[in-house]
């Protein structure tokens, strides 16, 4: 039996997911080729970051820099796979924002990017670091894409 590495794996349903994500909203762009997992939809001006983490460690990293690059954007969501793309929270960049400027956390210094860890346990499911934000209401949200 095969088995595919974590790598492999992420990018596997990254592509699954910006396959669904291009159905609804159609053809994509790369913005900046270093990025692959960031790409805007120009006709409506919608910005979207992919980003996966595998189900034993839901840990994610935001950078600063996109969340300000991101207000630039009419509309702009990070896509969060929580192992796979039916397994997805599709979180608008705006709210993410307001959350961490509430919660007043700071970037790292090394990377300048927050860190978030998914958590779902009796309260519900948050970011441990913005437990305020309920992230059950952008589980599987595709068609806020739209």
């Amino acid at each position: 039996m095969k088995t595919m590495s974590n790598k492999e794996n992420a990018n596997d349903e990254k592509s699954k997911a910006w396959r669904l994500i291009e159905r609804i909203l159609g053809q994509m762009e790369r913005t900046v080729n270093h990025r692959p997992d960031w790409r805007v939809h120009h006709e409506t001006d919608t910005s979207i970051v992919v980003t996966f983490s595998k189900v034993g460690q839901l840990f994610y990293d935001v950078s600063k820099k996109d969340l300000e690059q991101f207000a630039t954007h009419r509309r702009a969501f990070f896509v969060f796979l929580a192992g796979g793309h039916k397994d997805a929270f599709i979180v608008p960049s705006q709210r993410l924002r307001e959350q961490i400027e509430s919660q007043g956390l700071t970037p790292s210094q090394e990377y300048g990017d927050y860190k978030l860890h998914l958590v779902r346990d009796y309260q519900g499911t948050y970011f441990r670091e913005i437990s305020s934000l309920n992230l059950m209401q952008y589980f599987n949200q595709y068609a806020q894409l739209l």
